[in-house]
């Protein structure tokens, strides 16, 4: 087996468990030591660097177990329903504008996530790289192997992925934009910046940027702040309408390549 890296990486052993996946660490460790895998055909360590260009030799044939994951069944109305999300898809990820009343990932009180879906439509393992709420639309980004997850989790750890959101509100800011910075129950810091726009036939519309990342961020900052969103039963539970808030826009660099997602008007909110 023979494997271009494209990008530089600081360990040859973390590069291949991250690449090959079901591979165990160690025996990927015991490879190397045994000059079964090297870097340009030429002897290694596991903790070896390795650069852009450079070719990984492996000179071993994997036995891959099948995988016990079981996929969902799903009907061709399923089937067209979440694939009609699809915004965007390569090698590395995949881009979806996330229906709501679906949880990202499964729980004590959930059977089948939006995980297990996209999952089973395109018949692969997934990875979370990032979460939206169970009803919270909009632009979500899914990993479609271990090395791309490893990246994509540390951009959004570095702040290097800017998502926009847009909410409806209760009413108005005073200010039609600013900045809200509040704490939560953990005593982290909360901060996001805002400002009014104009859609047709909404009102009380905000676009946001998140400055931190926590969990119910928005939703908690706008009630803080006495303007909690429309729908939004955890923090204002006089509300029975759906939860309007929507992630509307993605931009980021990945592998030397700028990527733009952005959705439509008549796109979010559903």
């Amino acid at each position: 087996m023979k494997i271009k890296v494209k990008n530089n990486y600081d360990r040859l052993d973390k590069f291949i468990y991250q690449y090959l996946e079901t591979v165990p660490i160690s025996l990927i460790q015991r490879l190397i030591r045994k000059h079964k895998i090297k870097i340009n055909n030429k002897k290694s360590k596991y903790n070896s660097v390795i650069k852009t260009g450079d070719i990984i030799y492996i000179y071993y044939e994997f036995e891959y177990t099948s995988d016990p994951k079981k996929y969902l069944k799903l009907s061709k109305e399923t089937k067209l329903k979440f694939k009609q999300r699809i915004v965007y898809e390569n090698n590395d990820f995949i881009i979806i504008n996330k229906l709501k009343g679906y949880s990202v990932q499964r729980g004590s009180k959930i059977k089948n996530s939006l995980k297990d879906f996209y999952e089973s439509l395109l018949n692969s393992n997934l990875y979370i790289v990032h979460r939206l709420d169970k009803d919270t639309t909009g632009l979500m980004i899914f990993a479609k192997n271990k090395l791309s997850a490893s990246k994509l989790s540390k951009m959004f750890q570095k702040n290097l992925i800017n998502k926009y959101y847009i909410a409806l509100t209760v009413k108005n800011f005073q200010k039609k934009n600013g900045f809200l910075i509040n704490i939560n129950k953990d005593n982290k810091v909360l901060k996001l910046i805002y400002r009014e726009i104009n859609l047709p036939k909404l009102k009380n519309c905000y676009l946001i940027k998140l400055l931190t990342g926590k969990k119910h961020q928005i939703r908690l900052q706008f009630f803080l702040n006495k303007n909690p969103i429309i729908g939004d039963k955890k923090f204002n539970q006089k509300s029975n309408n759906d939860l309007m808030l929507s992630s509307v826009f993605l931009n980021f660099n990945y592998e030397n390549k700028l990527y733009k997602f952005r959705l439509n008007i008549n796109q979010i909110f559903l």
